[in-house]
Parts: structure tokens; sequence; C-alpha cells
């Protein structure tokens, strides 16, 4: 599958920006920014060429051409050298969806014969099994292509087009310089998020609730980790409600006020091997784009103590159908989607994962009145779930209920006890049964 998905990239010379990117393309429409002094910009500030004294290929693509481009994101620690937040995006112009999947950070790998030899070459030494954000303080942030990327690309058995390296410095700036992003902070333990930590200069206190938060603040919400049931899989969703939040304020008109002071930032703050000239194209697209086809997801898997360190291990017998799912969809978004296959003879078990008392219980009323039929319902050990997950021996059973649960997130577990298993997530309140 990663042989066919390179030959369709290989096709492709468009390059998808992230909504950083975006951002500095409309900058340069409604400022007539010059391209020749951009690009000398950018080849000094930015531009990673891999090809030592290799020049900015300027020569215009035509334009409207369909997209269907994969791209690496990373935010990297103060240091510098580990990449805490690691998500890959896939925008696709024909289905006019984007789709990021998170890959949690501590991630297990084991290093290839290939990635092992390579460190050798870059930094004499060599190492076996790590964390996937550990990759790059032993390989080198500068060779990331060589290890982490590759990692991922592994993993997930696709091909990623580009990457992009954010720092928190420019993560900050950039949330200051729109002037915050409205968030709904969640509660734990019927508190906040309060975490300090003095070697760091690190101090976290966030009230739970709907806010806005300033670059420091929001810095504060996608960096906190302790205190999660999921442990990274909780960070990891906390920081997708940012990012859907962060994306809904870039999306505003009213942005393009902000443009002068964000796109500083990123010419100096944010590293990518994408040419410059080749952003600007993908203007027309990205304006056509509405919100509500942007989704999140994580890659499968659990967490797990291995000798002395806490891992995440990705579930490989998941990842195929789940690659093919987010990488491979072709349903174009607002069309009717394909057949539906309805089956009320299916085993249904329902875990009420919210702060919501009796929710379990109403959606088994519910679904009884539509004719299924639920075996068994009880409290998830998990609370404060944000989003409603589906899981199902079969996956094209499961998609019959995501017309009663709108926001859920349907992933394949062949080792249940019943055909399907409902998680139920706050997102109930927004699009479930029991609203």
């Amino acid at each position: 599958m990663k042989a066919n998905t390179k030959r369709l990239k290989k096709s492709q010379k468009k390059k998808l920006g992230t909504m950083f990117f975006k951002v500095a393309a409309i900058t340069f429409s409604v400022c007539l920014i010059t391209l020749g002094a951009v690009a000398v910009t950018y080849k000094y500030f930015i531009y990673q060429d891999d090809e030592k004294g290799g020049l900015l290929k300027l020569k215009p693509t035509p334009k409207e051409k369909d997209i269907n481009q994969t791209l690496a994101v990373f935010g990297v620690d103060k240091d510098g050298y580990r990449t805490d937040v690691i998500f890959v995006v896939n925008y696709n112009s024909q289905t006019n969806k984007v789709k990021v999947v998170s890959v949690p950070r501590d991630t297990k790998v084991t290093w290839t014969e290939d990635q092992q030899q390579k460190l050798k070459e870059h930094k004499g030494s060599s190492i076996s099994v790590s964390k996937l954000n550990e990759m790059t303080s032993y390989g080198g942030i500068e060779n990331i292509k060589d290890f982490t990327i590759d990692a991922i690309e592994n993993i997930l058995g696709i091909t990623i087009d580009n990457y992009v390296v954010v720092t928190i410095d420019a993560f900050t700036q950039i949330v200051d310089a729109i002037n915050g992003v409205e968030v709904d902070v969640p509660t734990l333990d019927g508190n906040g998020l309060h975490y300090d930590d003095y070697a760091q200069n690190l101090h976290i206190h966030l009230n739970p609730g709907v806010q806005i938060l300033d670059g420091k603040q929001a810095e504060g919400l996608v960096r906190y980790r302790k205190g999660y049931a999921e442990g990274d899989v909780g960070r990891i969703k906390t920081q997708q409600i940012f990012l859907k939040a962060f994306a809904k304020k870039i999306l505003n008109p009213s942005i393009l006020t902000k443009l002068p002071q964000i796109v500083p930032v990123i010419f100096t703050s944010v590293k990518t091997d994408m040419a410059l000239t080749e952003i600007p194209q993908y203007y027309t697209h990205l304006k056509k784009f509405d919100l509500e086809y942007l989704s999140f997801n994580i890659i499968p898997g659990e967490a797990a103590h291995q000798g002395s360190k806490w891992y995440f291990i990705p579930n490989m017998d998941e990842m195929k159908p789940f690659t093919e799912e987010i990488f491979f969809d072709q349903t174009i978004a607002g069309a009717p989607n394909e057949t539906v296959i309805e089956d009320k003879t299916v085993s249904i078990e329902v875990l009420n994962a919210t702060s919501i008392n009796g929710a379990a219980g109403k959606t088994k009323d519910a679904l009884e009145k539509l004719g299924y039929s639920v075996a068994r319902i009880d409290n998830h050990d998990t609370k404060d779930n944000v989003t409603t997950i589906i899981y199902a021996k079969d996956v094209s059973l499961a998609k019959q209920f995501q017309s009663y649960f709108t926001k859920a997130v349907i992933k394949l577990n062949s080792d249940m006890a019943y055909d399907i298993q409902i998680i139920l997530g706050e997102d109930i309140q927004e699009g479930g049964m029991t609203t």
C-alpha cells in the first residue's frame, strides 16, 4: 500500500500548506508581496533545501489541480530536541476534507536496520528501541525525515509529502497575534488544569469552562498531561479540542487584520521542507473549505508499561482499516454517504464515559425504541470523554449508528464480547441520542 501511495503522491506536485501557511497564502494575495522578495526571505529563514546550494523552483504549476497531500506537523519542546506534539494532516481537494491524525509522543518505535545505520552515520552511535518523540533527540531535528517521519510512514503505511516544525515560542506568539482562542477547558477530578514545574519554569493554572486563552495559557493547555486517566491520549484529546477552536478562529474573515503580526512569526520560527512558491496556489481550494469537514483522530493502540517505561503501543491489526478510512476516503464532503447496512440483530454494549448521570440507560431506551437490543450498560472506567467512540467487530455494521451519534468515531475491535460497543462521550450533548 505504501508503494501505491508513493506513486499517487509523485503524480501530484502541489503541496499542502498547514493552517499556518494558509494564513501566509492569504497574506500574499491581500498584500501583493512580490514573489522575488518573498522567495529570497523564505530561502534564508524557512526553506530547508536537501541539496546544498539548490535554488527555489519558481515555475508556477497549473491552477485548480486536484490535491491529495499529507503533511506531518511537529511541535518541539523548549530545547528544540524532542517532538512533543505530533500529528499528520491529510487534505483532499476532491472530497474537500481535512483529516488530522494525532500520533502519541510515547509511541514505541523499534528502529529499523536502515535507521540504525543512518544514526551511526550521523551521530556515530546506535539505538534499537525508543519513544517516537525521542528519535530527534538522538538523530537531530535536522534529520527528522530520516528518523521520525520514516517511522510514522512505517506505522501508518503511507507516504508523507512534507513536514512542518513549530516551536513553542512560535505557537504562543501566533495565538497572541490573533487575540487568543476561545476554548472549553476540561474538568479533571472536579478541578481545572493546575501544575507547577519549577525546573522547566512551567506553571499551568487554568480553571474549567469556556474562556479565551492567550498564548501562554494555550501553551499550558496543550502541554498539560498530569491526571488524565488515558495518559498521553487524554492530553491529545485536549490538544484536538484546541486545534479545532484554533481553526475556527483562523477561518474567521476578521483574522485578515492580524496577518501582519502573524507572518513574521512564521518566517522566523517555523521550519519546513515545503517550497513557499507552491503555497499560494492552494488558496482557491482552501477558501471553499468548511470547518464541518475537519476531523480529528488518534492512531489505534493503548498505553502499556514495559520495563521501566510507559509506551503507547500501536495496534497494527487495526492500522490498515484505520489508514484506509482516513487517507483513502473517496466520499465527497456533504454528499450522501455510501449505502449503510442496517442490522438490528447486532449485540450492543453501552458504556457511559460522560459526566451525565444515566446517559447509558437513556441511550439503551432510545436504541430499543428503534428496534435494537442492548445487552449490557455500565459506567466506563474513564470519565469526561470528549468524543463518543463506537467499537465494532465489523466497521460496516457500526456505520448505521452514525446517524444517531453524529460526532462519534468508529474503531475496529475484533476481540470484543459484543458486536458493537458504544462508549458515550460529552459530544452527545451536541449531537447524540440523549439530547
